[in-house]
């Protein structure tokens, strides 16, 4: 008996100290507003974001990966990866290993397209309770492991439901309770590319943004675990301009081989039985670059030998498309062009209780996020990435 009583009196002490220790821990929520470009909040009054960066930290900019597109840039984000390592080469594209599209729910949960290490397995990892509400590749189970809590994409949720979720999670017991929380919203993107950048549509969702960012900050100020939380507010890309003044009909350069893509990119496979100089071709407005081994780009596709990026406001179509489309776009906005085009830049904005408060930083790569978060967490980075803690460790108190 008295045996027993020392194993319980033991085991309830066991319990205290995680339990003690858990309590002491910091929690991160990860926000992307898809699309918001790094300049949109200077155009409208964004009362929230102000807020944050007068009490927190503010980036000129968010260099995105290239392609600028919204998977390979969210992917990036989550694993301090390049696109030529984590994998994810574009919203849709086509490698040896077949088709990923994020039209495609198979592929999308598909664990074989994604390389490199996200941060909610990071964290899984090291016995850390993770949640994600639509993050790319958060549906597939990499590495063996899933976010504990997570949800399957589909539109049309209601973006304040996103928040209370988020909330939700937060008010878990501290057993289950999430210290890494992802949280993606699809605006001002969508805005953007059906009404263009500079539309009074996409004013009203860089106002929409501000709200669902103010609904949240008071929804964290209310939880016992205030003081811990730390918010990271990001987007994946920029938005430009595009008209039908600046389209490029492809198929007029007689380019021998396979061409796949439209639009900012496309892919490029010389037929073999062809004597080919990419020396001999010139196309106006589109730059020819290798797609292998593209160490300025940080870009790997071997399935292609070059890669055609038109350059910025430009789009490439086949006579398809342009039949298609009945000459007309598709779209009045676009992103994945070159990485180095302002316009594709986004946006950083950092909050809480490891944050310094009215601190201003230079543009940088969003690929020194993921060891950031790392850091709050309180676990070591994978040893294979890109990013590099000491480019934002200047932010932290």
């Amino acid at each position: 008996m008295l045996k027993n009583n020392k194993i319980n009196i033991l085991l309830i002490v066991f319990i205290s100290i995680i339990f003690c220790s858990n309590d002491n821990d910091e929690y991160v929520i990860l926000v992307s507003f898809d699309g918001f470009r790094y300049d949109y909040a200077n155009r409208v009054e964004t009362s929230y974001f102000d807020y944050v960066e007068k009490w927190g930290v503010k980036a000129h900019s968010l260099k995105p990966v290239f392609p600028s597109f919204t998977f390979p840039n969210h992917y990036a984000i989550a694993t301090g990866c390049y696109s030529n390592k984590h994998k994810i080469l574009g919203n849709e594209f086509t490698t040896e290993d077949g088709r990923y599209s994020y039209k495609d729910k198979n592929s999308v949960q598909d664990a074989k397209w994604y390389g490199a290490e996200p941060i909610w397995v990071t964290a899984e990892k090291n016995d850390i309770i993770t949640a994600t509400y639509f993050w790319v590749g958060s549906e597939a189970k990499i590495g063996g492991y899933y976010p504990t809590y997570y949800k399957n994409y589909e539109p049309g949720i209601n973006p304040y439901d996103k928040v209370d979720q988020a909330i939700n999670w937060l008010e878990f017991p501290i057993s289950s309770r999430p210290r890494l929380v992802c949280l993606y919203f699809n605006e001002p993107d969508h805005a953007g590319h059906v009404f263009g950048p500079n539309s009074i549509e996409v004013t009203n969702e860089i106002k929409s943004s501000d709200d669902i960012l103010g609904y949240l900050l008071k929804s964290i100020s209310k939880l016992d675990i205030f003081n811990k939380i730390n918010v990271v507010i990001v987007s994946d890309h920029g938005m430009v301009d595009v008209s039908e003044s600046k389209v490029i009909n492809i198929d007029n350069f007689n380019l021998p081989g396979i061409l796949d893509g439209k639009g900012p990119v496309m892919s490029f496979k010389v037929d073999s039985e062809v004597d080919f100089s990419i020396n001999e071709f010139n196309i106006p407005n589109v730059s020819i670059v290798s797609s292998r081994n593209n160490n300025n780009l940080n870009y790997h596709n071997s399935l292609y030998d070059y890669l055609l990026i038109a350059d910025e406001g430009w789009m490439m179509y086949k006579n398809n498309h342009i039949e298609e489309y009945n000459g007309k776009l598709p779209v009045k906005g676009m992103h994945g062009y070159n990485s180095d085009y302002m316009n594709m830049h986004a946006i950083f904005y950092a909050y809480g209780s490891r944050f310094k408060e009215n601190y201003k930083i230079k543009t940088f790569e969003l690929i020194h996020i993921y060891p950031l978060l790392c850091e709050i967490l309180g676990v070591d980075s994978n040893d294979n990435i890109d990013g590099d803690l000491k480019i934002l460790k200047s932010i932290l108190k």
